[in-house]
């Protein structure tokens, strides 16, 4: 299950840098105006967090693989979006994927505390906590090199939504990856 919170964050991570980093190469925004667009991901990230509890307990771990399907869609329509150049799309888009990302967080942890006996759930909390961490720091390596490489030395806007769909479509297959892995996760986590 830690392993499937480590791709869970390696897949989310950076996203948010490449995004803002999208947006200010329009030259039509400034960084305060592109990160204020990034917000609906917040958004949809916070309130679906409210509602993360209840999925878990009416589904069982299927609400991580429901979390991982909503972010695909919305990373995946964020990135149509940036290739066809559907401004009206992004935030949509955004507020899908954070609500995606707002299911899947507090579950990963429920699930993986949930199957720990309580001598060892501070233990057990840390270990998923440092994985989250590593799991962040590759992904925004990984696919910030993979943005950065596509990038070269481009600077028009065409340049940067052409790299950050790539970039994101990579963050996409992980999701995706997730998804199916959390398929396998027993409907009892004691078992």
């Amino acid at each position: 299950m830690a392993h499937l919170g480590r791709l869970h964050a390696c897949g989310c991570a950076g996203h948010a840098g490449r995004i803002h980093r999208f947006r200010t190469a329009r030259k039509d925004l400034t960084p305060m105006a592109a990160g204020m667009r990034t917000l609906p991901f917040g958004i949809g990230y916070f309130l679906a967090s409210f509602a993360a509890a209840a999925l878990m307990a009416r589904f069982g771990p299927r609400a991580l693989t429901l979390g991982f399907a909503v972010q695909v869609v919305g990373f995946g329509a964020l990135a149509i979006a940036v290739v066809v150049d559907v401004v009206s799309m992004l935030t949509p888009a955004l507020i899908v994927a954070g609500v995606g990302f707002g299911i899947v967080m507090p579950s990963v942890i429920k699930a993986v505390l949930g199957g720990v006996d309580q001598r060892h759930a501070g233990l057990a909390s840390g270990v998923v906590i440092s994985t989250f961490q590593i799991g962040s720091a590759l992904g925004v390596a990984i696919v910030g090199g993979i943005f950065f490489s596509i990038l070269g030395t481009g600077r028009s806007p065409a340049d940067h939504a052409h790299a950050f769909a790539i970039a994101l479509s990579c963050n996409v297959a992980l999701l995706v990856l997730g998804g199916l892995l959390s398929l396998w996760l027993p409907d009892d986590p004691m078992s």
